[in-house]
């Protein structure tokens, strides 16, 4: 059963930094370099500078590790960070707007006891690579400071635990600040332990869902495996996460689009040919191709490239049976792996092994259509989003998604409060 526990959060002092809008940051993995650039130039104290960037080409990385160490010990000696004094948990939320409709997405950060991914309550939901969780133990080496939360869904129809929460979130919170993609985040603190009990036994017998993190949840747990002789309730053996209940009305996800490039022998006519055996296929344009994908729902997709559209309707379900027998029928159901299984693998030939050379992702439908005709890729496939009751149907059948399937909007912005792990 998953264990969760209240911790001793380290955040920024606000007597110290009054306006929080110049050191909070996007996670690690959604920061480019100019934006790296301008989070710099915002304050010396920008969070940037602990939890990196996404192993960047041309960094010196092992000065960079050195760095984020230098800075965090100094800050905190320096009380720009202030460590409370007892243990708490936080609950956090998130206000924000997508398709001019606002939503208000409820969790909380606590801290859970590592085990191995997928062989208890902890559930994956999709692959990972090696490179960034080797880029984020080295991080972890050195600092030894869990920098950032990630992201776990769970179970509550009835929104009991957001229930107890709301009653100690009356007061003003310790933070509320609202961040470059205009979403504002507000964070309070319970430390009151009856309040906290009654949260972590309601939640013991749950399981969690990984929604974003997957690499740092692994690289926390390797590295709780690397000191061998700790005593079991040593913070190494937790990991910082926020929950979310995975019913919550503000949990939205975002589809991720697919740019395609490099193809030598790609030719359109013998494409829509091997396409039909699988798909019904209409021709639309770049005005209606959003219009028409969202009506249709799922198992449909949108095919651009500068010279044409069309959408393409999966005829029938028996395909994807015959080529994934041994998966489950929710996994073969996914737009993802239809995606992935019919149109990208036995069509194009894109092997799993070669799918860098060939496949980029876009969150923007429209950027992406943007990209193919401005920027050398052949075309993109354009979804609809996945839905949040395939991600929990899927961990429970302790499959894995293709990588990004999914895309949690938004994302959780990092400065807010971490955890130490010495």
């Amino acid at each position: 059963m998953p264990e969760i526990k209240s911790f001793k959060g380290i955040k920024y002092n606000p007597e110290k930094l009054q306006n929080l809008v110049d050191v909070i940051c996007q996670p690690y993995d959604q920061i480019s370099n100019k934006m790296e650039r301008e989070y710099k130039n915002k304050s010396p104290y920008n969070y940037v500078r602990l939890v990196l960037t996404k192993y960047a080409e041309g960094h010196n990385r092992q000065r960079e590790y050195r760095d984020a160490k230098r800075y965090v010990d100094n800050w905190i000696n320096d009380g720009i960070f202030i460590k409370d004094e007892k243990d708490a948990i936080y609950p956090y939320w998130q206000e924000f707007t997508v398709a001019d409709k606002t939503y208000l997405r409820k969790g909380f950060i606590c801290i859970v006891r590592l085990e191995k991914l997928g062989k208890g309550n902890i559930l994956p939901h999709e692959k990972t690579l090696s490179k960034p969780k080797a880029d984020r133990l080295n991080l972890l080496h050195i600092t030894k400071k869990d920098l950032e939360p990630i992201f776990l869904l769970y179970t509550d129809p009835q929104d009991y635990v957001n229930g107890l929460i709301k009653k100690e979130c009356k007061e003003k919170p310790l933070i509320d600040v609202k961040d470059d993609k205009n979403v504002t985040h507000k964070l309070w603190r319970i430390d009151d332990q009856n309040s906290i009990k009654q949260i972590t036994d309601f939640l013991k017998d749950s399981i969690f869902v990984i929604a974003d993190g997957h690499h740092r949840y692994e690289t926390a747990f390797n590295y709780s495996k690397e000191l061998k002789k700790i005593d079991e309730n040593h913070s190494a053996n937790f990991k910082l996460i926020t929950l979310v209940n995975i019913e919550d009305p503000g949990l939205i996800i975002l589809p991720t689009h697919r740019l395609i490039k490099d193809l030598s022998d790609f030719n359109l006519t013998t494409f829509l040919e091997k396409t039909e055996k699988y798909f019904d296929i209409k021709k639309t344009d770049r005005d209606n191709i959003l219009k028409d994908l969202a009506e249709q729902k799922s198992r449909v997709f949108g095919f651009y490239s500068s010279q044409t559209a069309y959408i393409l309707k999966l005829k029938s379900m028996a395909h994807m049976k015959k080529i994934l027998p041994d998966r489950s029928k929710d996994y073969r159901d996914l737009d993802v792996a239809i995606l992935h299984t019919l149109l990208i693998e036995d069509i194009l030939g894109i092997k799993p092994e070669n799918i860098e050379g060939h496949v980029r992702y876009e969150r923007s439908a429209n950027k992406a259509m943007r990209r193919v005709d401005t920027s050398g890729f052949q075309f993109s496939f354009l979804l609809n989003p996945t839905r949040s009751e395939q991600v929990k149907k899927i961990a429970q059948h302790k499959e894995r998604m293709p990588q990004k399937s999914t895309d949690f909007y938004p994302k959780l912005i990092s400065g807010l409060v971490f955890y130490d792990v010495e």
